[in-house]
């Protein structure tokens, strides 16, 4: 379910497909199996090229997941069966085996140019089969588009500091962002 602040809500439904990522898939039913993805924000929209999400608003799950304190559950790579077509959802990463927890919808096809997403390594787990249209192409895009003299994008979201300080931090300073008010697998 999806909640835009102050709107109504809707729903999005994955497939999942574990044939084409079976690592990818297992994890991703694991974080919703934990409650991550819970009232997670979509902190990182960009209008035709990815929605990103994958930040728990609670920070003690981001600790356990993110920060590798107890154990580090970066996942190895895995080739890439399907191509980054809109729709389609990959695990973000930093670089070889470092997929964890945030997720991005490919909200073009980003297979080719100009984002070269398939080159980069970056492996399609599941796809939108609902709400692609209604609710993932209208979410909330307003933070973080604005290129800052620096290079970088002026008033985004900081995944240092969503990540240490969840949800406080997002409501205090993105209260607008798009929220996943529950994630749950239905068969």
């Amino acid at each position: 379910q999806l909640d835009r602040k102050n709107e109504i809500t809707s729903d999005i439904i994955i497939e999942v497909r574990p044939d084409w990522a079976p690592l990818a898939s297992n994890r991703f039913k694991e974080l919703i199996d934990v409650g991550f993805y819970n009232e997670a924000r979509f902190f990182r929209v960009l209008p035709n090229y990815v929605a990103q999400f994958g930040i728990a608003s609670n920070s003690e799950l981001n600790k356990e997941w993110m920060f590798c304190e107890k154990n580090c559950r970066a996942l190895p790579d895995e080739p890439r069966i399907e191509h980054n077509k809109k729709g389609t959802l990959s695990f973000a990463s930093s670089g070889k085996n470092s997929r964890q927890t945030q997720v991005f919808v490919n909200l073009g096809n980003n297979d080719g140019v100009p984002n070269f997403l398939d080159a980069q390594g970056f492996v399609p787990f599941a796809r939108v089969v609902k709400g692609m249209d209604d609710v993932v192409t209208k979410l909330n895009g307003e933070y973080g588009l604005t290129e800052s003299l620096s290079g970088g994008l002026a008033g985004s979201v900081n995944q240092g500091k969503a990540a240490y300080y969840g949800d406080k931090y997002l409501d205090a300073k993105f209260p607008k962002l798009s929220i996943i008010k529950k994630a749950e697998v239905i068969q």
